[in-house]
């Protein structure tokens, strides 16, 4: 189950090859360390993109850092209210 999760099967496609709930695949899938995808961040990894981008990294830098796309960092930091820089690093 967690080699074929880690190949890129979704919880919901073992659940249905498996015949079980999709919340056992995911206890399963914990119990035997699998990280899983698309979680939400938490407040220390929201506090990390912040510091990353206010040390200077692009959303790009930042996303290469971390485990989120750019976009998501892009979110992450207006939802923290922080003044970004345009591609050039200038404030907007």
């Amino acid at each position: 189950m967690a080699e074929r999760y880690l190949k890129g099967a979704n919880v919901n496609e073992l659940a249905a090859e498996f015949q079980c709930a999709r919340q056992t695949v995911a206890l399963r899938l914990k119990e035997h360390g699998v990280v899983m995808r698309n979680q939400p961040a938490t407040a220390e990894e929201i506090a990390q993109v912040v510091e990353l981008y206010s040390s200077g990294l692009s959303l790009v830098g930042v996303a290469a850092e971390t485990r989120f796309s750019a976009k998501s960092v892009l979110n992450y930091l207006r939802a923290e209210g922080v003044q970004l820089r345009d591609t050039r690093g200038r404030p907007r």
